[in-house]
């Protein structure tokens, strides 16, 4: 992994498209930020996931609703 020098960190908070989406991301509520994390992981990835964070399933559980038309999966 590559870490980020001070000098590189210095130029990166001058970049207003920088700034603007760690604010965004910074401003995520759960059901975003599960959204955002769902959309990097494959099917497996994702089970895993929500092992490992449980109460993240009612955002699962919802986004799956709306998928369906509102109609529970479970």
């Amino acid at each position: 992994m590559n870490y980020f020098t001070k000098e590189r960190i210095e130029k990166l908070a001058e970049d207003q498209e920088v700034a603007r989406r760690l604010l965004e991301f910074a401003s995520m509520d759960g059901a975003a930020f599960f959204e955002e994390v769902r959309s990097h992981l494959s099917p497996e990835d994702l089970e895993d996931y929500l092992k490992e964070n449980p109460d993240e399933r009612k955002y699962y559980n919802s986004s799956e609703q709306r998928k369906n038309g509102g109609k529970s999966g479970r």
